[in-house]
């Protein structure tokens, strides 16, 4: 989360989703992880945060295509290796 902290900010409005990518920095406090960004007010999901709801933020990366050429046996098929970190929590406005 650290090295790759660009990630996707994800809230409910009016039912759906709602994504930012937004750049995050990640540090550890009293035994909490605690996540920060910054939200521009005329970013409307913002009020989703102030409003206390449960928030998800997804970090990806790295990723790869593996290729079938890569395994021992020759009848497999591609596949995409990655990484992804899904938090999930109660956003603070400061």
């Amino acid at each position: 989360m650290r090295e790759f902290s660009f990630a996707t900010l994800v809230t409910i409005q009016d039912n759906k989703p709602f994504a930012t990518h937004l750049p995050f920095v990640v540090e550890n406090r009293n035994e909490q992880l605690i996540l920060q960004t910054h939200v521009a007010k005329q970013n409307p999901q913002w009020k989703d945060l102030k409003a206390g709801q449960e928030a998800l933020v997804i970090f990806q990366e790295p990723h790869a295509y593996i290729s079938p050429a890569l395994y021992e046996k020759q009848l497999n098929v591609p596949t995409w290796n990655y990484c992804a970190v899904h938090a999930y929590g109660k956003p603070t406005i400061i």
